[in-house]
């Protein structure tokens, strides 16, 4: 029973649960209010007990300092600006470190073998060294075969390092990007730890553990990706102890905005994405954060790209004062539960990692890759079905947007183990093929009056729009190679047959109806009517036919 204020009666759990079964009339609570997160952790409305677990704290308040990456053949007057207006660190290619340019780096070695990059380390102290064998081979930079003597130089590799820097790094962007979920973010950055930390049982635990650092990717949902950094730490501080580390300091973890969320349509939305998931890096306890440039998915971030992208790190850190609170969402009763939820379950699937071989195994069997694919295809299921929202692109696209710069094609993902398999691609890549076949207007046919027509003219406008389909309403049978009829459940009962008829009668090839048809199906379709688009169906396998009939 809750502790009421003077003046209120005490309300229990009980009350509040028979108002809202109350509200919903039947439908039954954990259906209506109680969502799947991912497998094995499930979200609810109200939280009134902390779990009884104690969840590992980080005592430091210190802000959060901004990283900004730079690709190949950096422009070293840009890396100067970025210093000069904000950034605390900056992620380079190796080698690519101005000699009198101070700050902290986080370095890119891409292919080199381990020994070759401690050998180009900087001479100055605070960096990353960005060693991490196991992605190496994960992105393809490298044979799995090569793995076994990679990890046999890595003792000399932190030795040859000493404290100047963090040599290695423990990332899980390969997997984020082809389609891991929270928990299997969390397994793989956890398998690869103890992979390194057997690596190098020649040195102290709590040397082996300074020599480790975290890169994890933030992504949409803000709630779970906050809570997914937290239960990293919890999962983290948990292997360390079993290593004998349990007093190592604590690891500084490295936060970068998704690349599997944005969106190369309507990439202004991306800034919005950006800010949401730097948030949730910066509640979530991240040390570095890396935000993205908004026209990333275009190609090479453009010079205001990057600006805007500093500048909301900036923005977030000094007049919104995030980063000055230890742990933010310590407390809260959601947050703690889904934190020990998503840490359990993601503890779950790491030990059922580690019992199949550990990290590089599954690299090597393809077992991983075939897991993320699936995942992947699940994901992408729902983003045509637009149960998964994509801003922009599968709701509310602008079919008039001028972008910056042209929208690239994308290869086969098939083609990669682990490829960047970005939420919009398949619906982008629906839009890019009905955009180059420069294709008629889909022909709305509206029923019953205006107020009646609206709600499913205005859903109709917007599932063509996502799959690159501009539509024209009329109230009138005109002639076109695809048309819709839009209207009520009363008025497609009384008028849809007779107008599906006369509309076929006209020549029009396909002839849709927004909504579910229930029992009037077969009597439409008796009378002509060839599909149906409504909440839940799949725009990618409803329009790309249609792309056909109308070229």
């Amino acid at each position: 029973m809750s502790t009421a204020p003077s003046g209120f009666p005490p309300t229990t759990l009980g009350d509040w649960r028979a108002l809202v079964d109350k509200e919903l009339a039947g439908v039954p609570f954990e259906k209506a209010l109680v969502y799947q997160a991912l497998e094995g952790v499930r979200v609810a409305p109200l939280y009134t007990d902390r779990p009884a677990t104690p969840l590992w704290r980080e005592p430091s308040a210190r802000p959060f300092r901004i990283c900004m990456r730079h690709g190949e053949r950096a422009d070293e007057a840009a890396l100067r600006e970025d210093v000069a207006s904000g950034a605390d660190a900056l992620w380079v290619p190796l080698g690519e470190v101005p000699a009198d340019l101070r700050t902290f780096y986080v370095l890119d070695p891409g292919a080199l073998p381990a020994s070759t990059v401690a050998s180009r380390a900087p001479s100055q102290d605070g960096f990353i060294l960005g060693i991490d064998p196991l992605a190496t081979c994960a992105l393809e930079l490298a044979p799995v075969s090569a793995l076994k003597d990679e990890l046999a130089t890595l003792t000399s590799v932190v030795r040859a390092v000493g404290t100047r820097g963090t040599p290695l790094v423990v990332s899980t962007l390969p997997y984020h990007n082809a389609g891991a979920d929270p928990a299997d973010e969390i397994a793989c950055a956890l398998s690869a730890g103890a992979c390194y930390l057997r690596a190098l049982e020649e040195l102290t635990p709590g040397q082996a553990a300074a020599a480790l650092s975290l890169r994890v990717a933030v992504g949409r949902d803000t709630f779970l990706e906050l809570c997914k950094l937290r239960a990293l730490r919890t999962c983290w501080a948990k292997l360390l102890a079993a290593a004998g580390a349990e007093d190592a300091p604590r690891a500084l973890v490295h936060a970068v905005c998704s690349s599997r969320t944005m969106t190369a349509r309507d990439p202004w939305v991306n800034m919005l994405r950006v800010t949401t998931q730097t948030f949730a890096a910066v509640l979530g306890g991240a040390d570095l954060v890396t935000p993205l440039a908004f026209d990333e998915a275009l190609g090479p971030a453009s010079a205001l790209g990057h600006r805007v992208a500093r500048n909301t790190g900036l923005v977030l850190r000094e007049e919104s004062a995030l980063g000055h609170v230890a742990d933010p969402a310590g407390g809260a009763y959601a947050f703690e539960t889904l934190t020990d939820a998503l840490a359990r379950e993601a503890w779950r699937r790491f030990q059922a990692l580690e019992r199949e071989g550990g990290l590089a195994a599954a690299l090597a069997s393809g077992t991983l890759a075939a897991r993320l694919a699936a995942a992947a295809q699940t994901r992408a299921e729902q983003v045509s079905k637009r149960k998964l929202p994509v801003l922009g692109v599968g709701d509310f696209a602008n079919l008039d947007e001028v972008l910056p710069r042209p929208a690239p094609t994308q290869g086969d993902p098939a083609a990669q183990r682990f490829p960047l398999r970005r939420d919009a691609w398949p619906l982008e890549a629906l839009r890019a093929k009905a955009e180059a076949l420069s294709l008629p207007d889909v022909l709305l046919v509206t029923l019953g009056s205006f107020a009646e027509s609206r709600p499913r003219t205005g859903f109709a406008a917007g599932f063509f729009a996502a799959g690159g389909l501009k539509t024209r309403e009329t109230t009138g049978d005109e002639r076109a190679a695809v048309v819709c009829l839009c209207g009520t459940d009363e008025r497609y009962a009384a008028e849809a047959p007779a107008r599906a008829r006369a509309l076929k009668a006209l020549g029009c090839k396909r002839v849709l109806l927004a909504g579910r048809p229930g029992a009037l199906e077969a009597s439409l379709r008796e009378a002509g009517v060839d599909g149906f688009i409504f909440l839940g169906a799949d725009v990618v396998a409803t329009l790309a036919p249609l792309l056909e009939v109308m070229a």
